[in-house]
């Protein structure tokens, strides 16, 4: 029988925070009844990031670790960590921890009341200022703020890793984006779908270990070509509607 929830980390250059990203998941695996299991997804790291993971979970029963041979990028490293589930409720989160790990069954429990996806929201009103480099801050806020005009739905939030799903959203949802945006993509997609998303407001905290993989050129390009794509996909959502 499938763990009740599996939480996939895609890592990549992360060496230097394993220690501490291991020892935080454990407290939260090891809580009361919980029966979880952590699924990390190592996307062909350059450093040593691979062999500390395999050092720091070989005596720990709740964790997996994968590896792709060569960086493929976050969105395929998720596509990875899905395919290797069989949980009824899957989270994702980030390597580096700049949204607390121990926050996670706060997110959980929105999906048992309901939710199909849950995400922590740093641009929710309800949260502390978001913490951290400035320019990935602006980048993550503005594009978040035009998918929300664009699709016409009340969620703030929509480039955080730092989430929930029940497994048949994720069966359901094909995204092709293999970088950073595969994120907002995922979230955009299912809403259109019809998914119900609910937002946790949670302050997103300054990385302590290692330093951000977002090359902000390539998001720009990568979240252009996303908004192209959501602006056709509401478009023809409404013909339909009319259509009717």
């Amino acid at each position: 029988m499938p763990p009740p929830v599996t939480i996939v980390v895609p890592c990549y250059n992360e060496q230097a925070g394993v220690p501490a990203l291991v020892e935080r998941l454990g407290r939260v695996i090891e809580g009361p009844g919980r029966g979880w299991e952590v699924l990390f997804v190592d996307d062909g790291s350059a450093d040593r990031t691979f062999a500390r993971l395999l050092a720091s979970v070989h005596q720990e029963p709740w964790a997996r670790v994968l590896r792709h041979p060569t960086n493929l990028g976050l969105g395929a490293a998720l596509r990875t960590g899905f395919d290797y589930v069989e949980s009824p409720i899957v989270c994702t989160i980030d390597s580096d921890c700049t949204y607390a790990p121990e926050r996670l069954p706060e997110l959980v429990e929105l999906i048992e009341q309901g939710a199909d996806i849950s995400t922590a929201s740093a641009w929710h009103p309800g949260s502390a200022a978001a913490q951290g480099n400035p320019v990935r801050i602006a980048l993550s806020r503005g594009v978040s703020g035009i998918y929300k005009l664009l699709i016409g739905q009340d969620v703030h939030t929509f480039t955080c890793l730092f989430r929930a799903y029940r497994r048949e959203v994720l069966q359901q949802i094909r995204f092709r984006s293999h970088g950073f945006a595969a994120v907002a993509e995922l979230m955009l997609r299912s809403i259109l779908a019809g998914y119900e998303v609910r937002e946790l407001p949670m302050q997103l905290e300054e990385r302590r270990f290692g330093e951000s993989k977002l090359k902000v050129g390539d998001a720009i390009v990568a979240h252009a070509s996303l908004l192209t794509m959501t602006a056709t996909l509401v478009a023809m959502q409404k013909l339909r509607m009319y259509g009717k």
